[in-house]
């Protein structure tokens, strides 16, 4: 099974012009979005819409936008909408929606749903790999991630560089709060930082379910409680204790279409 999904708009705009930059960028993306999506195949733009993987895993697409249905299907996804209303691409509340679908916290049915599958591989929508059964076959235990394509061997690496960005940097100053409180306890600030962006859980022996969705949980519950959406600084604390379920690769070894 492989999941994937996009919630706002067609794609992101600046949320504040600071620059002649985010003024090119927004009519850019303005633009684009008024483009229809046989247009934005014609013209080789590429959109929030994947195609979907090569292989004959099953895949869905979740939204919370309605309008892009027929893209979503025309492009060899299953659709299934998310009622939730439709931000701007890069906002706070888009991102932490998209969570919802990263780790697993979905309603009961679609779960079980799921669950009806040995591997749940998830992909970010720019993240998109083909080679699905290679990705499973590396799954040696519960879960499978990537390290970040620059090694990073702290989880202040993370915090720095993810103040760049305006809907990280937000929340930052709680969020270092909330870590600091965390690494007072049996968590190190000292641990490999990983990357979100393909996340394989295999979903066949009960214990390992539980431990999956017990570190599911944790990320996604702090950044809900922390209004903070870059889950890696999350993901690098909470794994910690869950190592026995997860094999880490090189970034490099699983490839995607975009190279990223």
């Amino acid at each position: 099974m492989v999941i994937s999904c996009w919630f706002g708009e067609r794609y992101n705009k600046p949320t504040k012009i600071k620059s002649w930059f985010d003024f090119k960028v927004k009519i850019k993306v303005t633009i684009k979005s008024c483009l229809p999506a046989w247009a934005a195949a014609f013209a080789n733009i590429q959109t929030v819409i994947p195609n979907r993987p090569d292989d004959l895993s099953r895949s869905i697409f979740f939204t919370n936008n309605q309008s892009l249905k027929k893209e979503i299907l025309a492009k060899g996804w299953e659709y299934v909408y998310i009622e939730k209303g439709i931000t701007n691409g890069e906002s706070i509340d888009s991102s932490l929606q998209a969570k919802k679908v990263k780790f697993l916290q979905l309603d009961t049915k679609t779960l079980a749903d799921l669950f009806n599958y040995k591997y749940i591989v998830y992909m970010d929508s720019r993240r998109i790999t083909d080679n699905i059964s290679n990705l499973a076959e590396r799954c040696e235990h519960g879960i499978l991630i990537r390290f970040t394509p620059r090694e990073k061997n702290s989880i202040w690496d993370e915090v720095n560089e993810a103040k760049s960005q305006e809907r990280y940097a937000r929340n930052m100053d709680k969020t270092i709060q909330f870590l600091n409180v965390k690494l007072q306890d049996d968590y190190s600030e000292n641990n490999r930082v990983m990357n979100t962006g393909i996340l394989v859980y295999k979903v066949d022996v009960p214990e390992t379910k539980r431990m999956i969705l017990k570190l599911c949980d944790e990320v996604y519950s702090a950044c809900i409680a922390l209004d903070q959406p870059e889950c890696q600084i999350f993901w690098c604390l909470f794994s910690q204790h869950y190592n026995d379920i997860i094999t880490k690769v090189e970034f490099d070894t699983v490839t995607t279409r975009t190279g990223l």
